[in-house]
């Protein structure tokens, strides 16, 4: 007889397949309480379930149940102060490696998978939290995350506030978070808030509480740099807040602001006043495939142009030159129509360089459009219809803005030179310059001109910004603003008569228009778009619309 091999060989079992398929059957057996060992009694509530599943799944039954106790010899589990809801889900858990969960039922869910030393799911549950963490959700989130001391939950409640302090302050939640973290947002050297703007939050936290917090405000509004509150809102506050006319610290703020106001510093922070030449804007609406201009005057939408068919799934932005509105795809395609003619159309005109893929700008200067590349920019002379590819060896543009003023074209955030608040200038006299960097680094933020200065909002940097904050050429320095009301990136800005507007964008801003009043300093709400819009959100314009 010949002899047999004694060689093992592997017969290639789908450990996963096996594993799943086990888990199926034991939760089979679960709910059929077939050979089930255990009994966990929620008040009413029994679940008939086995001892080494629950053991190996749960270090805090594995701990009970093996030792000699009550538990052990009963069979029975009684666990008190827990939702029942919370520990079913635990219980598929461990037999099914799955769970559901929504926001409102976290903190007992969490709470359920603590106790049972489930740490997956707390991770699991950690990580849906902070997915969720927005300006309605933030307190509920940083309540959880402060109960059960996670501290990367901490840290993003953290951020997000110091990102987002002028969204929370105008939510009811505001008013309940305790002096400890006020404190941190007011007192943060890394907020991208002005001075004005957390004084103004501090100020309306106390007032929430007068009587309690009304002792606060002389503690607290040392964590702010008084020396960096414009003159404007200092007036403002002594002038109509009782809280601030009675304190002598906030009168001496308004003394030292008043002998800077008629010295000689502080002037260049001065906005010109004067009217955009714009008094609408418009935005491309790929539901309706459509233009739809807004004359905020008038405060009315109406139909301006249909879209062209490339313009309803693709990535553009747009720009307007007297009459003309050029989009620019980031396949290179350009299309330009002509608004003051009723039965004008789309025609294509000459391809730009280069694929500039999601996040292409596009700005006006001196005759010429240009668009952002990472490391060029396509220049295109209006008059000759002619494309050209300017290139810069030390200056990124992955990222950045574009914005026009005067004779030089500013390329803005994103990754220039390194840093995300950079700032250079362009212009085909004296080719690339560096200019002051911003006050807050920035990547895909939106940028304007409104009486000779820039002015940029938002962007992102970690997390998307809401701050605000705007350029003087003439003295070549920064001032900050105060932000948004809610973070957007991703969006256009633009000056309509005498206001700025901040349209559409990512994040909360996505489906909302706000306008900055330069008379009360302050941005608001002004719209929501409608459900059914689908708005590009590089692609708005400003113009100037027949009175």
């Amino acid at each position: 007889m010949a002899k047999v091999s004694d060689k093992e060989f592997d017969l290639d079992i789908d450990v996963n397949e096996h594993n799943a398929l086990m888990m199926e059957k034991m939760h089979s057996m679960r709910k059929d309480g077939q050979h089930s060992d255990l009994v966990i009694k929620v008040g009413s509530e029994e679940f008939l379930v086995h001892k080494n599943m629950m053991s190996a799944g749960s270090d805090y039954f594995d701990a009970m149940l093996s030792h000699d106790n009550l538990e052990t010899n009963t069979g029975i589990v009684d666990m008190q102060d827990v939702d029942v809801e919370s520990v079913k889900v635990c219980i598929d858990y461990i037999y099914t490696g799955k769970a559901s969960i929504t926001l409102e039922r976290s903190e007992q869910l969490l709470h359920v998978a603590t106790l049972m030393q489930l740490s997956v799911l707390c991770d699991k549950i950690a990580e849906f939290l902070k997915a969720k963490l927005d300006v309605k959700s933030f307190l509920i989130i940083k309540q959880i995350a402060s109960m059960f001391e996670i501290q990367t939950l901490i840290t993003a409640c953290d951020d997000f506030a110091l990102s987002n302090m002028g969204a929370i302050s105008q939510e009811e939640c505001f008013n309940e978070l305790d002096v400890e973290f006020i404190s941190f947002m007011v007192g943060s050297k890394n907020l991208s808030y002005s001075e004005d703007s957390k004084l103004a939050v501090l100020l309306q936290w106390i007032k929430a509480d007068i009587d309690q917090r009304r002792k606060l405000l002389v503690e607290m509004i040392n964590l702010i740099n008084l020396n960096n509150v414009s003159y404007r809102y200092a007036t403002f506050l002594v002038e109509n807040e009782r809280l601030c006319s009675e304190s002598p610290v906030i009168l001496k703020l308004l003394f030292l602001k008043m002998a800077e106001k008629f010295g000689v510093e502080g002037a260049s922070a001065e906005i010109p006043a004067s009217a955009s030449e714009f008094n609408a804007f418009a935005v491309f609406d790929k539901t309706s495939k459509t233009i739809n201009s807004f004359y905020p005057e008038k405060s009315e939408w109406q139909e301006l142009k249909n879209l062209h068919d490339s313009m309803i799934n693709s990535n553009y932005t747009a720009v307007m030159v007297k009459d003309f509105i050029y989009v620019f795809i980031g396949n290179c395609s350009v299309y330009r129509i002509n608004i003051s003619e009723p039965d004008s159309t789309w025609n294509k005109i000459a391809d730009h360089q280069c694929h500039h893929g999601q996040y292409l700008r596009a700005a006006v200067c001196d005759g010429f459009i240009y668009l952002c590349d990472k490391e060029t920019l396509d220049e295109y002379n209006i008059s000759q219809n002619m494309w050209t590819v300017v290139k810069s060896e030390k200056i990124t543009l992955y990222n950045c803005t574009l914005v026009g003023l005067q004779e030089s074209l500013y390329v803005i955030g994103g990754f220039l030179n390194g840093s995300l608040s950079s700032v250079s200038r362009y212009s085909q006299q004296s080719s690339w310059s560096s200019v002051k960097a911003m006050n807050v680094h920035r990547q895909n933020p939106a940028a304007t001109v409104y009486g000779n200065r820039i002015f940029v909002a938002g962007g992102f940097d970690g997390v998307y910004l809401s701050s605000t904050e705007f350029y003087n050429p003439q003295t070549d320095s920064w001032t900050n603003l105060s932000s948004m009301t809610v973070p957007r990136g991703g969006f256009c800005l633009y000056a309509v008569e005498n206001k700025l507007f901040a349209i559409g964008g990512n994040r909360q801003g996505s489906k909302s228009i706000e306008k900055y009043n330069f008379e009360s300093s302050r941005w608001e709400h002004l719209m929501n778009f409608p459900d059914n819009m689908d708005i590009a959100p590089r692609a708005s314009l400003a113009f100037k619309l027949p009175p």
